[in-house]
């Protein structure tokens, strides 16, 4: 790196940079005032460069007698942080981004106050003579990595981070099925063109299988049909687990959300549905584990067609052999020409699909006045209340047939829709960074929920589709007519192993902290694999960093299923965190006293809200029970306290209830009956 600058200021300005800058550096730099040329290397302090130190020195404050302006000042940084190769240089030094930036910023404070602070007056220097074009951008380097240091002490310790948090050859973690020669089979098509049917055959036909699905809901609906065809099968959920045998034994099949497939175990068929779902930003990862890992001779994979370039990417990485079965939609989709504009025209069958909850609401309510029953789901609701809610809906006798909801049903339940009615064609998300945004609809998005209009084998074997507001509608259209670009990336998320490594690299228990510094750290190999959001982890870790927990622990905890955005229920992860800390067990009454049982009848939407807070808090319970066994120790009696909590909520929900109101504590009499008779 040749740096245009004093060999004096390298010396006297950045003490603590020598030990950084791990190469020689030339220094070359003709000064006007003396008319002389310097040729220093950083690494030597010869004695010629001693004496002019000395010398310049004595007149330093003449290096600030003209300050910068603002503009100029801003110019430079800005330059300075976008060069391509500063950047390179702060690699080599390994400065990651986030960390430049914070650095960057108390150069910038430093240079709005010229002269009150030694930083201050070398800033000032360094730019005056950027500014006049005798030192180029890189004359500031040694400065920032100097500063970096002061700020940063752990920067020291960052090429041994670095290489703690680089995830860039994630296939050599599963040596097992590295061992194997695997077929893989990827079932493409639409929604509703039978991908997943074709593929559950070889499920059932096989001698050990695993269905690896992306809700609950799915994994119980593939157990269940397993089990009516005469063939055993366990599920295993992150909060449930039912054994066809018994908890004592198990069956050669099991179906499971994706996160909680088994990696460690044989099988000879395997199955990962809605394989698209390895580019999502918070739960990519457990598409990629599944389909890295499994250890399966045969491997069904059912998906959207965008999806077969990165399959056949990570296929080629494993070194396994990929075909490809296409289907086509059964049954047709209509993109209709007109809105819906008037409630009044919503006819049976219709869904109007919402991208927020006060939406679902607000159509509930004005339905409902109109004297329309209506059925409502939304991603929060518990899985019986869903269920619940479609039966009403698909049931052609029932005069419920007007559905409300959210894209909660772009998969997971059936249901026999006739025409579905977007109400806005935007959606908050989670980008990059942790960050929720309100943004437009991909074309993916807007197919896959479009395309559950329409169902083979139901009265509305046809689907069509159409929004609710007339500004939408060319939007709409467009959207659909889009050709969905390909996934080009797998999502990926660190072990325990690897956090454990580098929080002792960084000698800190605080978790926080550590997956702070992991973030802006970590590499991958962006051309396959990109990093799953870990910044609700590390929010979490934060809400619980004054509970002393040892790391795994702590790492398990921030890992449930919480979000951030529900005070209540993290509330209650603080408090289970708390008693685990020290060694009490958490009993249901303990839960209940937590949750102020038992639960009402809600009659707005605040009381729905704490129903579903209720609910997350005993799946809470449940999740970490099948973790913290010892600590969480009434896992069957709250089970039941979760089916209490599922009927208040069906009945809340109703349109009109069948019956008169059950008190909740008859409710709760009426569980622990069953309890009791279950025990008998």
């Amino acid at each position: 790196m040749v740096t245009h600058v004093l060999p004096e200021l390298i010396q006297f300005m950045f003490p603590n940079v020598l030990h950084v800058l791990r190469r020689n550096v030339h220094v070359v730099k003709s000064i006007n005032t003396h008319q002389y040329e310097v040729s220093y290397k950083i690494m030597r302090q010869s004695s010629t460069s001693q004496s002019l130190c000395k010398e310049k020195r004595t007149s330093f404050g003449s290096y600030i007698s003209t300050p910068v302006p603002p503009s100029v000042a801003n110019h430079i940084f800005h330059s300075f942080e976008h060069s391509k190769k500063i950047q390179k240089e702060m690699s080599i030094h390994g400065i990651p981004r986030a960390l430049s930036r914070t650095t960057l910023k108390k150069l910038k404070e430093a240079s709005r106050k010229p002269g009150s602070t030694l930083l201050s007056m070398k800033v000032h220097h360094i730019l005056r003579k950027i500014s006049r074009k005798e030192y180029d951008l890189s004359a500031l380097l040694p400065l920032f990595v100097d500063h970096t240091l002061i700020l940063h002490p752990n920067t020291k310790k960052i090429k041994k981070m670095k290489e703690i948090s680089d995830l860039s050859d994630p296939i050599m973690w599963y040596p097992e099925a590295r061992s194997m020669f695997r077929k893989v089979i990827f079932h493409a098509g639409p929604t509703n063109s039978g991908k997943t049917h074709a593929a559950l055959q070889r499920f059932y036909e096989a001698d050990s299988g695993v269905y690896c699905g992306p809700l609950r809901l799915l994994a119980r609906e593939v157990c269940q049909k397993s089990r009516d065809k005469g063939v055993s099968c366990d599920m295993i959920t992150g909060d449930d687990q039912d054994y066809h045998f018994g908890k004592h034994s198990r069956a050669e099949k099991v179906s499971c959300t994706v996160e909680m497939t088994n990696i460690n175990k044989i099988y000879d068929v395997a199955i990962i549905d809605e394989i698209q779902m390895v580019s999502d930003i918070e739960r990519g990862w457990a598409w990629t584990r599944a389909f890295l890992g499994v250890c399966a001779d045969e491997i069904h994979v059912c998906g959207e067609e965008r999806a077969i370039k990165v399959v056949r990417k990570l296929v080629d990485e494993c070194g396994d052999c990929l075909s490809v079965e296409k289907y086509k939609r059964l049954g047709q989709l209509r993109v209709k020409k007109n809105p819906v504009i008037s409630l009044d025209k919503l006819t049976s069958g219709d869904c109007v699909v919402c991208f927020n909850k006060d939406e679902i609401y607000k159509y509930k309510r004005l339905l409902e006045d109109a004297s329309t029953e209506v059925a409502m789901i939304y991603g929060s609701l518990p899985p019986h209340t869903k269920i619940e809610q479609a039966k009403k809906f698909n049931d052609p006798d029932n005069k419920c047939n007007i559905l409300v909801t959210t894209d909660a049903i772009g998969m997971g339940l059936n249901l026999n829709i006739k025409r579905i009615i977007f109400n806005d064609v935007r959606k908050t998300t989670l980008v990059k960074g942790g960050e929720r945004v309100k943004a437009p609809l991909t074309p993916y998005h807007a197919l896959q929920i479009a395309g559950r209009a329409g169902r083979f084998g139901s009265q509305y074997p046809d689907g069509a589709v159409t929004t609710m507001k007339a500004e939408h509608i060319n939007t709409l259209h467009r959207l659909l007519r889009t050709k969905v670009p390909d996934i080009e990336t797998a999502g990926l998320h660190p072990s325990f192993d690897k956090i454990k490594q580098f929080a002792n690299v960084m000698r800190t228990t605080s978790l926080y902290d550590v997956l702070t510094s992991f973030i802006s750290l970590c590499g991958t190999d962006n051309s396959l694999y990109f990093l799953c959001s870990l910044e609700e982890c590390r929010d979490i870790a934060k809400a619980l960093q004054n509970v002393k927990l040892p790391l795994n622990d702590m790492y398990t905890f921030c890992l449930s299923p919480v979000s951030i955005k529900r005070d209540f229920v993290v509330g209650v992860l603080g408090e289970f965190a708390k008693m685990h800390s020290k060694g009490k067990q958490i009993s249901a009454g303990d839960l209940k006293l937590l949750l102020n049982w038992p639960p009402r009848q809600a009659r707005e939407k605040q009381g729905m809200l704490i129903l579903e807070d209720t609910h997350e808090c005993i799946r809470l319970y449940l999740w970490l029970s099948f973790r913290f066994p010892g600590t969480f120790v009434d896992n069957r009696e709250v089970k039941y306290m979760s089916k209490t909590v599922d009927k208040v909520t069906s009945r809340s929900v109703s349109s009109k209830a069948d019956k008169a109101p059950v008190s909740s504590n008859q409710e709760a009499w009426e569980d622990l009956k069953e309890f009791l008779l279950d025990d008998l």
